[in-house]
């Protein structure tokens, strides 16, 4: 029975994702856009309610480009509950 329900899952999963493959209409992706022109720290001056970043102060990001082309992203915070930096690495 489980293996049915998780078989079940993965197709919804795989129909839903199907959807994610295109622009949607009306939209036009920005052209010229220079990725580099935004590397560098970034300082954050208000926020927007992100569970990865509530109970933190002086949230920065750094953006960094890789070898593969692909841009690091370092975001930071200092937890004052912990009284230690928390850190989450991704990539663009």
């Amino acid at each position: 029975m489980m293996a049915v329900l998780k078989r079940w899952f993965l197709v919804a999963a795989l129909i839903g994702m199907a959807g994610c493959t295109g622009l949607p209409e009306g939209i036009e992706p920005v052209s010229g856009f220079e990725s580099d022109r935004y590397l560098g720290t970034w300082y954050e001056i208000a926020r927007l309610d992100h569970s990865f970043e509530r109970g933190l102060t002086n949230v920065r990001a750094e953006y960094s480009r890789n070898d593969d082309g692909s841009i690091e992203v370092i975001n930071r915070g200092y937890n004052v509950e912990k009284g230690k930096w928390e850190e989450a690495d991704g990539r663009a």
